[in-house]
């Protein structure tokens, strides 16, 4: 069986990399680690080598998400896998092509989007200096998509369970005791809907949202506490466009591979902030 252990990274395209890096490292709270061959690595405090990639060779979006494994094996069986049920290889298992991991290979999932597996991550403990936060890591990826079941498939193939749904389209899939490392919104576009950031506390959303503020990136979406998760959240837009959020205290599961944790299902009175306070949330999250 194949076991995504975590999400590792995500990859986006940057025309203006110098404005885009700058945002995350002078104001966002993220750490230049290195540049190479123009990519720039950025990290988180306890992530391995980087959680995010600014790639200038590539167009603004989503290039490519990536997920630690288990084992090595577990990049030929994801591989396997794949082959057997008809998916996109994009690249064979071997040594890695990317600076952080020993060994990768990568797939299409259903809309077209590049999927790493990565084994073996680098150790970096460096500690970096922030504005005034520092993330603690890139905790999950919501991708837009038409095509739901067809995606719940293939991450399911890679061992992702479902813990939620709810009724205005979304799917939240986990991999370890995150309540969700992945999620699907409904939609008539595919690619990237938001990247979040875990700050582990409320004060540092706060923190950040005043740092925000001051700085005049205006709050997009928060603060509110969400259902699915449970976790408190504040939404920014990078230079970009790119949607990227602040978030604490996300729900943990006791056992992730326990399938007795019962699915939840949340109705359309729900309307996306528990507290009922953040308003509704912005128009490209729900076209």
């Amino acid at each position: 069986m194949i076991k995504v252990k975590a999400l590792d990274h995500i990859c986006l395209g940057a025309d203006d990399i110098d404005t885009v890096s700058g945002f995350y490292t002078d104001r966002f709270g993220l750490g230049l680690f290195e540049e190479v061959n123009g990519r720039r690595y950025l990290r988180t405090r306890q992530c391995g080598h980087h959680a995010l990639i600014l790639d200038p060779g590539e167009p603004t979006g989503l290039h490519h998400l990536a997920f630690e494994v288990h084992e090595r094996a577990d990049l030929d069986r994801a591989v396997e896998t794949a082959v057997a049920g008809g998916r996109t290889v994009e690249r064979e298992p071997g040594d890695a092509v990317e600076p952080g991991h020993a060994a990768s290979a990568a797939l299409r999932d259903p809309d077209g989007n590049i999927v790493e597996l990565l084994w073996a991550p680098e150790a970096v403990k460096d500690p970096y200096e922030a504005p005034l936060v520092a993330p603690k890591k890139l905790g999950h990826v919501v991708l837009n998509s038409p095509q739901l079941e067809a995606m719940e498939g293939f991450y399911g193939e890679l061992g992702f369970r479902v813990s939620d749904r709810t009724a205005r389209g979304m799917t939240f899939l986990r991999c370890n005791r995150d309540h969700h490392s992945l999620a699907f919104m409904r939609s008539g576009r595919t690619g990237l809907q938001h990247m979040a950031y875990d700050v582990e506390v409320l004060d540092n959303v706060m923190r950040g949202l005043a740092w925000f503020t001051r700085h005049e990136i205006p709050c997009l979406w928060g603060p509110g506490r969400h259902g699915p998760g449970n976790n408190i959240f504040t939404y920014y837009a990078d230079p970009a466009g790119t949607i990227v959020e602040y978030y604490a205290e996300l729900e943990e599961v006791d056992d992730p591979d326990d399938g007795a944790l019962e699915e939840r299902f949340w109705g359309p009175e729900w309307g996306g902030d528990l507290w009922g306070l953040a308003g509704p949330p912005p128009e490209s999250f729900r076209s």
